[in-house]
């Protein structure tokens, strides 16, 4: 049984960063993570091929991934729409978003939190709950907002409060423009445990200024078990934020593995498998990634050096 869980989100994060991958190639990524134990991944989004045409395939997408039992299938409906779309294939859990600052919702979703919350979601909840679907929440900026500065943790406990209520299952704190640091996120996430919230809680850290792994490991500290990544860091710009070429946004899966492997934490996921993935998503981005796990296993094995001692 594994002491935490992984949800990978590089099938859905990378064809913003890969523009040009082809409907195969997501199909053949989602696969290679199953493969290697992860048990939640995070492949599409139902967004209007329009807006997001790198996500127009979606349903071809599901269609064709590898039924293996176990493992959850997230798609994101940001409106009631892309809800019903998502809601015709196979997906097991809907992902849907909220922001913490007025600015960045308006920016992400075109309107007032308070219209998200009391007209596009309930209107989503209710259609997954006739559907028997559980309810993912991407809590958007919730540590910071790149428009307004720190949010403050009042007003993430009062949407935390209000998303539990409506019915979500699962909530998942995203570090939006990545400048979280682990003081804050022990301080945040001590308040939401405070509530005993119905919904269990998630942390997604963007590794834009270094240290996602560091917050992960605060969280981890703090209580948290689900934890947001995307294999080799794989990623592009967040919904709504302003084109920005600095650092990599995602947590690479395969660093946050290793670490708690090195600390006696049971992901339950394979490293080896694991990293054949990294080398499928590398072969289909043509650079290397952002993680370090590969690269240095290939310098140790390439220089015929030993794997370090572990001192105990």
């Amino acid at each position: 049984m594994a002491d935490v869980t992984i949800v990978d989100t590089s099938p859905r994060d990378g064809p913003v960063a890969l523009p040009k991958i082809r409907t195969p190639e997501k199909i053949a990524l989602a696969n290679s993570l199953m493969q290697s134990g992860l048990t939640k991944i995070d492949c599409v989004a139902f967004t209007h091929p329009r807006l997001r045409p790198e996500f127009a395939d979606a349903e071809k997408v599901i269609s064709k991934l590898d039924n293996r039992p176990g493992v959850t299938i997230i798609g994101l409906a940001p409106n009631e729409i892309a809800c019903r779309r998502a809601l015709n294939t196979h997906v097991d859990e809907i992902g849907i978003l909220v922001a913490g600052s007025e600015s960045f919702n308006r920016s992400v979703l075109g309107i007032s939190i308070r219209k998200t919350l009391y007209k596009t979601l309930p209107a989503i909840i209710q259609a997954c709950l006739e559907k028997g679907k559980t309810i993912r929440a991407y809590l958007l900026t919730a540590f910071c907002c790149q428009y307004e500065g720190r949010v403050p943790i009042k007003n993430i406990v009062e949407l935390a409060s209000k998303l539990a209520f409506l019915g979500v299952n699962e909530i998942s704190l995203v570090d939006t423009p990545g400048t979280a640091n682990p003081k804050q996120v022990k301080e945040t996430i001590a308040a939401l445990q405070d509530l005993n919230l119905e919904a269990n809680l998630a942390v997604h850290f963007h590794n834009t200024r270094g240290l996602g792994l560091t917050n992960c490991l605060a969280a981890y500290e703090a209580g948290i078990r689900i934890f947001d990544t995307a294999i080799g860091g794989l990623s592009g710009t967040p919904f709504g934020a302003p084109k920005m070429e600095v650092g990599c946004w995602n947590v690479p899966t395969e660093d946050l593995v290793y670490l708690f492997n090195e600390i006696g934490v049971n992901t339950g996921i394979n490293l080896d498998a694991l990293l054949d993935s990294v080398k499928v998503a590398r072969e289909l981005a043509g650079r290397e990634l952002f993680g370090h796990v590969l690269k240095a296993r290939t310098v140790f094995e390439m220089s015929n050096f030993p794997e370090p001692l572990k001192i105990h």
